[in-house]
Formats: C-alpha cells, structure tokens, sequence
C-alpha cells in the first residue's frame, strides 16, 4: 500500500492522541499520531480496502470529525474510510431522510451497514470493492429499499430481493 495521512485537526490542547482501527487489530498503543501546529497526524501504509478507525484523545475515543462516513451505533460508532475507493454507491432523492445507510454481502449484511453522506442533492459512499459479485440494500430511516437506480436484482431468502452489483477486475 502507499501512506495515507491520517489527520485529526484542532485537539491542541491534548498531550496525546493514538489512531487506532481494524487496519492494526484496534491496537491502543502503537501509531501515536505527531502534533503539529493544526492538529495531529500520522502517515501510514494501508493497503487499498474498507477499513474502521478511531482516534484516542487523552484516553478519549472518538471518530473522525472531519468524516462524515461511518458505521455502528451507539457509543460503538467509527469512522469508515476506503482505501482506493473503485465503487461509490449513489442513491438520488431521499432529500427529507434522516439516515440512509448502505449494507450487502460486503459487509456481511450488518444492520448498522455503513452511513452514506448527502452531497449534492444525493447520497453517496465510496467503497474498495474486490473483484467478483456482490448483494446490497439501502436502508433509508429504518426501510430496506432496493437501488432505483439499479435495475439488476435477485430474490433472497426472505422474497424481498436485493440488488446486485458486479465488480470487474
């Protein structure tokens, strides 16, 4: 993988702050991020995929402010980042909707899926996506719906159906 920066801005008034993530098994103790005069940050070598992390001000855990992409619920709530992203999820409309989340087989269907961010007039989430077929939702306030604008779909085990995606190499 190439370095990715990962930054915390403001926090000057901590005396330490650690990051953390399923990328290095949610060790508490090993990437201690440099301060500088904006914030924190910390160069490192991921490589390309979907990953969680948090940061750990002071003992403090908290998700990235500055990233509007997340998973979980609760107190259990990380931000999410893809490494060379090679798919964005797009669902258009939905302009009145609190939260829209997307969930499939990539993620093994969790039900806190990963939290889509409006942006111009749609939301979107960009995701590292291997090779292969893959079977999704958008839950959109608590409502599983099928991607309108997706008109692949397959039935699953509830006769619901889910929408299909294909990766090519």
């Amino acid at each position: 993988g190439e370095p990715y920066l990962f930054k915390l801005d403001g926090f000057t008034d901590v005396e330490k702050v650690v990051l953390t993530g399923s990328f290095n098994n949610w060790n508490e103790t090993e990437l201690v991020m440099n301060k500088t005069a904006a914030g924190w940050q910390l160069p490192y070598v991921v490589a390309p995929g979907n990953y969680e992390y948090k940061f750990i001000a002071d003992g403090k855990w908290m998700p990235d402010p500055a990233n509007p992409f997340t998973t979980g619920t609760g107190n259990y709530i990380n931000s999410l980042i893809a490494l060379k992203a090679n798919h964005v999820f797009e669902l258009k409309g939905y302009s009145e909707a609190k939260s829209v989340m997307v969930t499939g087989s990539f993620n093994g269907w969790k039900r806190d899926g990963y939290r889509m961010s409006r942006q111009n007039g749609k939301w979107i989430l960009p995701l590292f996506l291997n090779h292969g077929k893959y079977t999704y939702k958008f839950i959109v306030d608590d409502q599983w719906i099928l991607d309108p604008a997706n008109k692949l779909f397959e039935e699953n085990e509830y006769g619901t159906d889910n929408s299909v995606l294909w990766i090519e190499e």
